[in-house]
């Protein structure tokens, strides 16, 4: 019996998690062209516990795998109006390519 309690409670940490994955994080733009403009409206940095945007953001307090791969991020959006519970998707395409909400961001080179 403790063999099959230990694996399902090791199922279930594979599918949820308090930070975003490393292969997310960085700076990242809708337009490649944008990745030199630190304050473009296009511009999009994932930090571990935080996705921000040019005017807003995301606070992340717990992740869940999906079904489809991706991440769903709970926790508070915010913006110059304040913040509320809110949540983001995010999938890895590729190394360099990433799905935020359905906007596709490409990872700017450091």
């Amino acid at each position: 019996m403790p063999i099959v309690v230990a694996s399902l409670l090791s199922g279930v940490a594979a599918f949820a998690a308090d930070t975003l994955p490393k292969a997310m994080l960085g700076a990242w733009a809708s337009d490649p062209a944008a990745c030199g403009e630190q304050a473009s409206e296009l511009a999009l940095t994932v930090e571990p516990r935080n996705v921000l945007f040019y005017e807003h953001g995301n606070s992340v307090n717990r992740i869940v795998k999906q079904k489809d791969g991706s991440l769903k991020a709970y926790g508070y959006s915010f913006d110059d109006q304040g913040r509320a519970r809110g949540s983001i998707t995010l999938k890895l395409l590729s190394p360099e390519k990433l799905e935020v909400n359905e906007q596709i961001y490409y990872r700017c080179k450091p």
